[in-house]
């Protein structure tokens, strides 16, 4: 136990808190993992995936005034009790669709296209908000002294849950039916409150001086926009995601096409997601322990966004390649590529690559960037980020 915790550069008072809050990240992604890859197959399948698009509109604006509500109500509920509602709210929205899909199931009710668009907006916003504010929950229980050690760990088991997610659909794809995935995560949730009421009664540590600086929404819009640097990183960040969006989007399509003829197309598109996210997240496991620290040496923290760049230009070739033939006049190149790359593995290779980017490269260095803003401006308003 000493020698673990050495290796670990823990203090033993703090192995119970790590422990609890391990539990809590590896849940949470658990069902992070499950939702996203049964809501998006529900969906695909039940109301036509050539509605993503519209959806993917409503998920970015409805998500947008999510978080102006909750920097709204950051100021005026306690840190503890917010996240508390949030975490029942998630779980609320996971029950609801698991019972819609039971009913729907059972015969009794005949389920609308639209009512499958409220629960892939509902799901992807829920689960989305989850992720955020779990990592409130790491800020809430250490020192800032101490979140070097003990957010790496924490990032470690988010990743190791987002792996067991993944292959969870995957192996019961073809056992539960969709809504018994999702009660599943709903039950799975009830764990998550729990360890969050233990972790928030025991450990969570007192913030000095936050009432005091607390800074209103306005305060911030007007910092925000009056840093150059601060509308670059978001503009460059829209590209990003538009981007990263597209390379998805294309994945949804392609995996319905592929199994679109099958009896069982929806347990087949539910356990290909659960493949895709679980081999995700063991791609981003070993990108995060062994060769990000390198890349971003190698190439500059200020040169990611460029290197991003290259490599979505290449995977948009590939994809061209595969799917149009446009590559079809250089000799040799477009027969290697009908020969290695399926259309479905082709698109799925381009989305893993797509996904380990975002997560593995472009986020870590999003952070990095933040950093060089200011604490304080001119007038001394604090900067909340």
């Amino acid at each position: 136990m000493t020698y673990l915790l050495k290796l670990l550069h823990l203090r033993r008072n703090e192995a119970p808190r790590l422990g609890l809050a391990a539990a809590l990240f590896f849940l949470v992604q658990i069902d992070d993992g499950i939702v996203k890859s049964v809501a998006s197959a529900v969906f695909n399948v039940r109301a036509g995936v050539e509605n993503l698009p519209l959806m993917y509109t409503w998920i970015a604006g409805l998500f947008s005034l999510s978080m102006i509500l909750l920097s709204w109500l950051t100021a005026k509920v306690t840190r503890q009790r917010l996240l508390l509602g949030m975490m029942v709210g998630v779980s609320l929205v996971f029950a609801v669709n698991a019972g819609m899909l039971f009913l729907a199931h059972s015969g009794y009710v005949a389920l609308a296209a639209d009512y499958y668009s409220f629960l892939f907006v509902s799901s992807e916003i829920a689960r989305t908000l989850m992720n955020f504010q779990i990592w409130i929950v790491a800020g809430g229980i250490c020192y800032v002294s101490r979140a070097k050690v003990f957010f790496p760990l924490l990032a470690s088991s988010a990743v190791l849950g987002d792996i067991s997610g993944g292959f969870t659909v995957r192996f019961l794809g073809s056992l539960l039916e969709s809504y018994q995935l999702f009660i599943l995560a709903t039950l799975n949730m009830a764990v998550v409150i729990g360890l969050l009421r233990q972790l928030m009664r025991r450990y969570f540590v007192g913030q000095k001086g936050d009432e005091s600086e607390a800074v209103s929404l306005g305060e911030n819009l007007r910092y925000f926009t009056r840093s150059y640097y601060l509308l670059l990183l978001f503009g460059l960040s829209l590209v990003i995601f538009a981007i990263y969006t597209t390379v998805h989007y294309g994945f949804n399509v392609v995996a319905y096409d592929y199994f679109e003829a099958a009896d069982d197309s929806e347990t087949k598109i539910t356990e290909f997601f659960g493949l895709f996210f679980g081999l995700t997240g063991v791609a981003t496991l070993f990108v995060t322990t062994f060769l990000l620290q390198r890349i971003l040496r190698w190439i500059g923290t200020g040169n990611v966004y460029l290197w991003v760049g290259v490599v979505y230009a290449l995977i948009a070739v590939m994809l061209l390649g595969v799917f149009t033939g446009a590559l079809a006049g250089i000799s040799g190149l477009e027969w290697t590529l009908v020969l290695v790359f399926l259309p479905v593995l082709a698109i799925f290779i381009g989305n893993l690559i797509n996904f380990l980017l975002l997560d593995s490269v472009v986020a870590p260095t999003y952070q990095v960037l933040v950093k060089l803003v200011p604490a304080r401006n001119s007038d001394g308003t604090r900067m909340i980020m």
